[in-house]
C-alpha cells in the first residue's frame, strides 16, 4: 500500500483483507471436515465493483488498485473451488 494512498483505497484494502480472512476461515473449517457455510462464503461482487470504479489519482494508486484486483480475483478462485468441492462432497453423501 503506497504511503500516499487515499483513504478510500485504504478502505478498499481493508475490505479485501476482511474478505480474504472470511474465506480463509471457511477453508480452515472445510479442512477440518466441517461443511462450508454458504451464507458466509460467496463472491464479493460489491468489492469487485468498488475496486473497478475506484478513481486512482497517482501512478502508485493505479498499480495498487491493479494488485488489489488481481488478489481479489485469486481469492474469488478459491471461493469458487471451495463451493464446487462442497457441492461434490454433498452429492457424494446423498
Amino acid at each position: 500500500m503506497p504511503a500516499i494512498a487515499s483513504d478510500r483505497l485504504v478502505d478498499l484494502h481493508n475490505d479485501l483483507t476482511d474478505y480474504d480472512t472470511v474465506v480463509a476461515r471457511q477453508m480452515r473449517e472445510y479442512l477440518r471436515g466441517n461443511p462450508i457455510n454458504r451464507s458466509i462464503l460467496g463472491i464479493d461482487h460489491e468489492l469487485e465493483e468498488a475496486l473497478r470504479t475506484f478513481k486512482a489519482e497517482t501512478p502508485a494508486e493505479v498499480e495498487c488498485r491493479r494488485e488489489l484486483l488481481r488478489y481479489k480475483r485469486r481469492v474469488d478462485d478459491v471461493v469458487r473451488e471451495l463451493l464446487r468441492i462442497s457441492d461434490v462432497r454433498v452429492a457424494a453423501k446423498s
